[in-house]
């Protein structure tokens, strides 16, 4: 047997939903608005365009942002005039009254439906319910055809001119992205080949940069990368040496044995760096190290005995250095200029290296040595191997 509920008198229930009901009433208030004047239809969609391109257009930076919102608003000037003048002359010439469309039409045709308005169910309670929806054929006036037929022209153009400038828009910004990543690799315009002077190749302007450079400057400039000492206006390559250039809080390098290949008359020396890894990263100063000689060396015998020994060719890289100044050539962004801050120093006779990122450029200053730093001793003893200066006699 069925449980039995007890009746519910419908024309006494409260809705549940009456808030929504409101906003619904709301909503087809405006839309019923927006139906009725061309002009709130029009608004209507300047406003979703403009929501619509700040949507779009979130990733462009403020300047970007108001160029586009520019012109949108231009567009929107422009349908305004439009519709303006279409307007005005649809006032000149207003459209004649037609007799009724008959109800009833054939069963063929398809009908309207519609909502009636909504009720209330109580005039005590000011809850609005949704109660019942029902529907006939619409009897619909040649005038008011005429003019659904006019909105809809007119929604269709507004919504035209507003695609056409979401595309222009789209395009700009692809144009824009396109040129900033450098594939923009279209053929010149005529206008633009006539306008603009031919560009060299860049070996030619490399060349004829150089020539340029070559007779305006007091010295010449190497024509291979490499490391060069200038001196007396003379170019001489250094060669580099195959034992790194330690950290100046290590003493001494390895030992080299090779003698130095280039020799400069004078310590009167600059130098010419002309290397593209140090486009755009060269440093504010280089050092220039001081390669000792070792010339005699201390050992030991079985007995303990000590003796001294000559010793030709060894050299040692010390942690003494002279800091030169650096600074660009003039129309060789790839050279650079290596010179003591004080245009009267002399470097003392000796050997030295340039170095440069751990490497060592090597050359020898001619003359004399006086220089103490210049000279070692090396004394070899069962625990190790030690160096010092070496001592007057």
């Amino acid at each position: 047997m069925k449980p039995e509920f007890p009746a519910i008198d419908q024309d006494k229930k409260v809705s549940p939903h009456a808030q929504e009901v409101e906003f619904a009433l709301i909503l087809s208030r405006m839309i019923n608005t927006v139906k009725e004047d061309p002009v709130q239809l029009r608004l209507s969609i300047y406003e979703f365009a403009r929501a619509r391109l700040q949507i779009d257009t979130s990733w462009a930076d403020q300047t970007e942002r108001e160029r586009f919102s520019a012109a949108l608003e231009t567009a929107i000037q422009g349908v305004e005039q439009f519709s303006a003048r279409r307007d005005e002359k649809e006032r000149l010439q207003p459209p004649t009254p037609s007799p009724q469309i008959a109800l009833g039409a054939s069963a063929a045709e398809p009908t309207a439906t519609s909502m009636v308005t909504i009720h209330q169910v109580n005039s005590a309670p000011k809850s609005v319910v949704l109660k019942e929806v029902y529907s006939w054929p619409e009897a619909v006036s040649v005038a008011q055809a005429q003019t659904r037929v006019l909105l809809s022209t007119l929604a269709r153009f507004a919504i035209g001119i507003l695609l056409f400038g979401t595309v222009a828009a789209g395009l700009a910004i692809y144009s824009q992205r396109t040129s900033l990543l450098g594939t923009s690799a279209r053929a010149p315009s005529p206008a633009t080949l006539v306008a603009k002077p031919a560009i060299p190749d860049p070996a030619q302007q490399s060349l004829v940069t150089g020539a340029v450079s070559q007779g305006s400057l007091p010295f010449p400039l190497p024509t291979d990368y490499g490391v060069y000492a200038l001196n007396d206006a003379k170019l001489s390559e250094l060669n580099v040496l195959q034992e790194q250039v330690p950290d100046k809080r290590i003493a001494m390098s390895t030992p080299i044995n090779q003698s130095s290949r280039t020799t400069l008359p004078d310590g009167k020396a600059r130098f010419v760096v002309f290397r593209r890894d140090l486009v755009g990263s060269a440093p504010d100063r280089i050092e220039v190290r001081v390669v000792a000689r070792v010339v005699r060396a201390l050992t030991f015998d079985a007995k303990g005995k000590a003796s001294f020994t000559p010793i030709s060719d060894a050299w040692n890289i010390r942690n003494l250095s002279y800091e030169f100044r650096v600074r660009p050539i003039s129309g060789n962004p790839e050279m650079l200029m290596v010179q003591a801050e004080n245009p009267d120093f002399v470097l003392p006779a000796g050997r030295y290296v340039l170095a440069l990122k751990n490497q060592g450029y090597d050359f020898t200053v001619a003359g004399k040595v006086t220089d103490p730093s210049q000279c070692l001793e090396r004394t070899d003893a069962a625990n190790g191997t030690f160096y010092s200066d070496c001592q007057k006699q």
